[in-house]
């Protein structure tokens, strides 16, 4: 959804991505692109593989004649209190979050020094990067993971004149994902699972994938050069709001959820 707004708003040639095993809606968002007269094309790879990202940034590189932008937004999140979560479950939060975008920016980085002429890095990350929450710590730590990658990339890469930044939604709500699922306890206590639309008429409730593909069209804009090592929150609106309007769990802590 995130791939198929960017490629619309900002009228670049892309390359649309995912797994092997989502091969069809690949095709499906690669069909809708090049109706609506961009080009695109379809590469896979499981983003966990470091040979798998190298090979998808060669491929990319072939296909397009370069790469200049490189927007990672794979992610799982699994909600779980911290006495349950087991090393599986950490590893494989972590291995698609941190590691899966340690890969995306290192070889996009490279591809990028290479070719002497700048680019711009893009990472998906959360609001549970810049506050934890209960049952997220995997997830939340993943998340401040992608936020220190994010700044000292830039930090480095600032002399090739390559910007990374993420971008942080508080929640993904569109046609394939009308809900989400936010942990939280019940009034014995325990730990149970609750699903969550947006309300009526609040920022949640807009295209939040067109919102982010936004937002992405314009750090890769020529007036975006100078913004680099920047989280950029989409619908914070913890942030903003009264705390007598905030969801809240048994515990009385805020709670909010992400794509």
């Amino acid at each position: 959804m995130v791939n198929r707004g960017v490629a619309l708003v900002t009228g670049f040639k892309i390359a649309v991505h995912d797994l092997p095993r989502n091969g069809e809606q690949l095709l499906d968002v690669h069909r809708n692109i090049q109706r609506l007269g961009q080009h695109s094309v379809v590469l896979t790879a499981d983003f966990t593989d470091e040979d798998q990202v190298k090979n998808l940034v060669e491929g990319t590189t072939k296909c397009l004649g370069g790469l200049d932008v490189m927007v990672a937004n794979a992610a799982v999140r699994e909600a779980a209190p911290l006495t349950s979560t087991t090393a599986e479950s950490w590893n494989r939060i972590f291995d698609v979050n941190a590691r899966g975008l340690f890969f995306c920016y290192k070889y996009a980085a490279q591809q990028m020094i290479l070719q002497r002429k700048g680019g711009r890095i893009i990472g998906g990350s959360s609001t549970w990067g810049e506050k934890g929450g209960s049952f997220m710590s995997a997830y939340s730590a993943s998340q401040f993971a992608v936020r220190g990658l994010t700044e000292s990339a830039a930090l480095e890469l600032h002399e090739h004149s390559i910007t990374v930044n993420s971008y942080a939604p508080r929640q993904i709500f569109h046609e394939a994902n009308p809900e989400v699922t936010l942990p939280m306890l019940n009034s014995n206590n325990s730990y149970i699972q609750s699903s969550a639309r947006p309300e009526e008429g609040t920022l949640a409730h807009r295209n939040a994938p067109q919102a982010i593909a936004h937002l992405v069209s314009y750090l890769v804009s020529e007036e975006a050069h100078y913004i680099t090592g920047q989280c950029i929150g989409i619908d914070r609106h913890r942030a903003i709001s009264s705390p007598i309007n905030e969801s809240r769990n048994g515990t009385g802590e805020d709670m909010d959820g992400t794509n």
